[in-house]
């Protein structure tokens, strides 16, 4: 076996090396600490948390959850080592590792439905996408420790902004299991009592612990998030690459739908929209997605312009190839890292804007555990001193959006070479 290392991560090594650990900023050190603070502090509050959980199984969860995160990492150690040591390439040492992904879902499968039949599906479920969420999260940390010390500061901000948001998204995946209350239910405690031992955050107008929908309530943010930011790349990406390549009046005319749009103020808009197509979903995702796909166009057209003028393009032009290789080929792979700039930070876009909405009163009715509407059920009652009914809903919100935010920017000094200098 090499003596270099066999698995290592940000900040850990199995056969560290001085020189590692040498000539650290306090930064650094002050940088580490945190992260690893936060994320023994995380584990800790989960387990203290799913012990007392209304399912009764909430530890068996989160421990089920913790053994498909560390094999998908003892997975993907492995296929690393392999092509560290030259017994396989790449593309195969990765076939190997989806392989193993797909058995591992296979076995809790099996598991699922043999030992807890009546909730087969929703255990297999959790299990499958907690556990894949939460190895997600330990690769992070193991493959981008090269990415740490080559890029310093922006590394380190895409990777806290990364385990930030993963961890919310594992919370939520977990939620129903772990929940100390159902987040429906009316008359947990007496309504409005402020947090003490037995209910952490109080309670909501109607007696519903604030606690449980507070862990649970990133679901809806989450899916309209992930929808409308998948419309609008979906829309604002091919739309940008087609008229700027075309040019001329396909151009123009796309160019000038784009910025009417554009000139409407976002939220208003979004209102707007949203008002029409009525309350669910799929509704608000789009009334968020009409308002940010002019942001996908105008960057995605940029590059393209500039792109097109290149000298590889025009020597494939004149090779003869074809419009939809050119753009395939040669244009969108330079232009698409400015796309996942903007889809990092939309996503930040589209929670802060979610959240708007509900709290105009478009978002979903009290039967659906959302942070945005206790956000705004909290907002009333903040003027007779009701503090936590608005406070722990918004802390979540704004937590999910700076880890977007922070993935994003970090993104765009990473991937922009200018500001990489």
């Amino acid at each position: 076996m090499d003596k270099t290392k066999l698995v290592s991560g940000i900040f850990f090594q199995l056969t560290p090396k001085k020189e590692a650990f040498e000539g650290r900023s306090g930064k650094w050190w002050f940088a580490l600490l945190i992260l690893v603070g936060l994320a023994l502090a995380f584990i800790a509050g989960l387990i203290l948390v799913a012990v007392g959980s209304n399912s009764g199984m909430g530890l068996q969860v989160v421990t089920g959850t913790f053994i498909i995160g560390f094999l998908v990492l003892g997975g993907r150690a492995g296929s690393r080592y392999v092509v560290e040591q030259g017994v396989v390439t790449k593309k195969r040492a990765f076939a190997w590792f989806i392989g193993f992904c797909l058995i591992t879902t296979i076995a809790v499968s099996v598991a699922s439905f043999v030992f807890l039949p009546a909730s087969a599906f929703d255990l297999w479920f959790v299990l499958v996408t907690g556990g894949f969420t939460l190895g997600v999260m330990v690769i992070v940390l193991y493959d981008f420790y090269p990415v740490l010390r080559e890029r310093g500061n922006p590394g380190l901000a895409v990777t806290a902004g990364i385990l930030l948001v993963l961890s919310i998204v594992y919370m939520t995946f977990i939620a129903y299991w772990i929940v100390p209350h159902d987040p429906f239910t009316l008359d947990v405690g007496r309504p409005l009592a402020p947090p003490s031992s037995s209910l952490p955050f109080g309670t909501t107008s109607l007696g519903q612990d604030l606690f449980s929908r507070t862990i649970a309530g990133g679901a809806i943010m989450l899916q309209v998030a992930v929808v409308s930011v998948i419309v609008c790349f979906f829309i604002g990406v091919p739309a940008g690459l087609g008229a700027a390549y075309r040019g001329g009046m396909v151009d123009r005319v796309v160019s000038l739908l784009m910025d009417s749009i554009f000139a409407f103020p976002g939220l208003v808009l979004a209102i707007a929209i949203a008002a029409m197509l009525g309350p669910g979903i799929i509704n608000m995702a789009i009334s968020i997605a009409v308002v940010y796909v002019p942001s996908y166009y105008r960057v995605i057209r940029s590059q393209v312009l500039s792109i097109k003028e290149l000298p590889y393009v025009e020597a494939a032009v004149v090779m003869g190839a074809r419009d939809w290789e050119i753009l395939f080929r040669y244009v969108l792979p330079n232009a698409l890292p400015s796309a996942v700039v903007i889809l990092s930070i939309n996503f930040a876009d589209a929670i802060l804007t979610a959240a708007g909405l509900t709290f105009v009163g478009l978002g979903f009715p009290i039967d659906v555990a959302d942070w945005g509407y206790d956000l705004t059920a909290g907002w009333g009652v903040l003027v007779i001193g009701k503090w936590w009914l608005m406070t722990f809903p918004g802390i979540m919100i704004v937590l999910l959006a700076l880890g977007f935010t922070l993935a994003g920017e970090g993104l765009s000094e990473i991937l922009t070479p200018k500001l990489r200098e």
